[in-house]
């Protein structure tokens, strides 16, 4: 359990390094002149329209539509994915949560196909650029962790209550067995790098947004 806790350590570190640039960055603390805009900009209206470009993918589609189309169904997916991932952790599950896990189970199907489309269009467009830029790694990492999601669920399924036992002992640190399935153990191993890839990505996307912005005329 040793990578359990690596990935714990990893996660909360770079959380609250993220945390902190965004402060910086919408000018709650002083400490940041070279981050303030030049432009008669409120760091709440740069918070409200970084927020907007996050969510809406809104620079993507003025730049190119049809990636947006993938992107955007991506981002809807895989979020919808991890809400109903949340029935291993939760206990009991709410009614209601049934609905979501139903919607997931399509929003999983779906979503190997959608990075695919996506990996297509970019390659397309500059196969040296996206190439030098390490994306492949994590479009791949995506496939291949979606692709053993959609097996599980269809074709080789867990024993479902030795995964749910497993990962909530994860989450209260009491650790239990993995589950025998060789398949689960290779898509937890996958999840695990995602974790690992996420804070970097969710926290800069908001900088990057907001830096851009600031230099619109």
């Amino acid at each position: 359990m040793l990578i359990v806790l690596f990935t714990y350590i990893v996660l909360v570190a770079a959380y609250i390094k993220g945390i902190s640039n965004i402060i910086l960055l919408f000018g709650l603390k002083k400490e940041a002149p070279l981050l303030r805009s030049k432009t008669d900009v409120s760091g709440a209206e740069l918070l409200l329209a970084t927020a907007a470009d996050v969510i809406f993918l809104r620079r993507l589609f003025r730049i190119n539509k049809i990636l947006w189309i993938g992107e955007f169904l991506f981002h809807i997916t895989f979020i919808i994915v991890v809400l109903a991932h949340l029935r291993y952790i939760i206990h009991p599950l709410p009614r209601w949560w049934s609905h979501l896990v139903c919607a997931g189970k399509y929003a999983g199907l779906l979503m190997p196909f959608v990075l695919l489309y996506i990996l297509v269009v970019r390659i397309s467009i500059d196969y040296k650029k996206y190439i030098s830029k390490g994306n492949l790694l994590l479009i791949v990492l995506l496939i291949l962790l979606s692709g053993s999601g959609v097996l599980m669920r269809f074709v080789m399924r867990p024993d479902i209550i030795a995964v749910k036992g497993f990962v909530i002992g994860i989450f209260t640190f009491q650790w239990t067995h993995l589950p025998d399935s060789i398949l689960f153990v290779f898509h937890y191993l996958l999840a695990l790098l995602l974790v690992l890839y996420l804070p970097s990505h969710i926290l800069t996307a908001p900088f990057v947004m907001a830096e851009a912005r600031k230099r619109q005329p």
